[in-house]
């Protein structure tokens, strides 16, 4: 199947909803895990599950960058599926920002949480596996752990708006019932 190949009725390629749900399923893991990490940290609770959850959201949030940066590459490739007549200007609007927001959270939140790792001299993941340290980083922990709060913060904004798009969606699938939702479910019947 063509990359180039969705017009209207079909959504987006496979491979770019591939890359959404992975993406979505890391990212509704990384956020729980991530907000579970900080709580056992500033409990002072420094054991071998405080380790795994550190070393698994690194990882996955390493990972994270990748896949969004390849689906960002494909969707400047491919033009977006449009929106019914049916869908106001409006509320297309703010589907388009929401979800640019969320595109720029995506690879705002794991810059930011690889340059803190690179600046605390926390690289390591699994294994002896170690994340590259980030160019241009020189080891600060103190700048480290402003990176870290800002890191934090725009996760919760991340969590506003992943609330939004996900009762969008779920707005178009279960009420209006107007295609949208299968633009990029799996399995569609419009491919």
């Amino acid at each position: 199947m063509s990359e180039r190949s969705n017009d209207s009725k079909q959504g987006f390629s496979v491979t770019q909803r591939w890359l959404h749900w992975i993406a979505a399923m890391l990212v509704l893991t990384l956020l729980p895990v991530g907000f579970w990490m900080v709580d056992r940290a500033e409990a002072n609770i420094w054991d071998g599950l405080t380790g795994t959850l550190y070393a698994s959201h690194k990882a996955f949030g390493f990972l994270v960058l990748w896949l969004v940066a390849w689906r960002l590459i494909l969707r400047a490739i491919n033009t977006a599926p449009e929106y019914p007549a049916s869908v106001s200007q409006p509320i297309r609007k703010l589907a388009k920002i929401t979800q640019w927001l969320i595109y720029a959270l995506l690879l705002v939140i794991p810059l930011l949480g690889w340059a803190g790792v690179t600046a605390f001299g926390a690289l390591n993941i699994f294994l002896g596996l170690s994340l590259p340290a980030m160019p241009g980083i020189s080891p600060d922990k103190e700048f480290a752990k402003e990176l870290f709060a800002i890191h934090g913060w725009l996760a919760v904004a991340l969590c506003a708006l992943l609330f939004l798009h996900i009762a969008g969606a779920l707005k178009h699938r279960l009420i209006d019932r107007d295609g949208v939702f299968d633009h990029m479910s799996l399995g569609s019947k419009n491919e």
